[in-house]
């Protein structure tokens, strides 16, 4: 489950959060032609956000995250704009059920739907597409900083 701050964190003795890894990811604010944001309910966690996912080894950010959206969504999207860089440990350490503690540094770029059905895979407990202004109420800590920053009036990269 995605950590609260870092009070919550299992810490060591130099501060970090034992047996934590860091892991490069993407993650993408999808939107179709009506403007609405493609979310799903996470697994671990149980809240919203956008789709994201780790890099595999020897593969580039606009590879990856063209992957990872059509893995788990079934769509095909084209990049618009990198909307920001994440690595905040108060809301991108993700504590698995399995023990994994993992910090992402996490690329988050707007996107819009080009062509697919949406075949939400099961790495979501449901996906949805969403108006900007009826998000859900329930999302993740780092889905909320995500939105924010993708949804705001700035075309400036952020980095948190």
């Amino acid at each position: 489950m995605p950590v609260d701050n870092a009070s919550d964190c299992p810490v060591g003795i130099s501060g970090c959060p034992v047996g934590l890894i860091i892991r490069p990811a993407v993650a993408a604010v999808v939107r179709d032609a009506h403007g609405r944001i493609l979310l799903h309910r996470r697994r671990v966690g149980g809240g919203w956000a956008p789709p994201s996912g780790s890099l595999e080894p020897g593969e580039g950010i606009h590879a990856g995250l063209l992957r990872e959206l059509y893995e788990e969504t079934g769509l095909t999207t084209d990049v618009e704009r990198l909307i920001g860089v994440y690595s905040d440990p108060a809301y991108q350490i993700v504590q698995y059920p399995d023990g994994r503690v993992i910090q992402f540094v996490t690329c988050l770029f707007s996107c819009r739907l080009r062509v697919g059905n949406l075949q939400g895979s099961d790495e979501g407990l449901a996906w949805a597409w969403f108006p900007p202004d009826t998000l859900p109420e329930d999302l993740t800590a780092y889905a909320r900083v995500w939105l924010q920053d993708a949804l705001s009036d700035t075309t400036q990269v952020v980095v948190r």
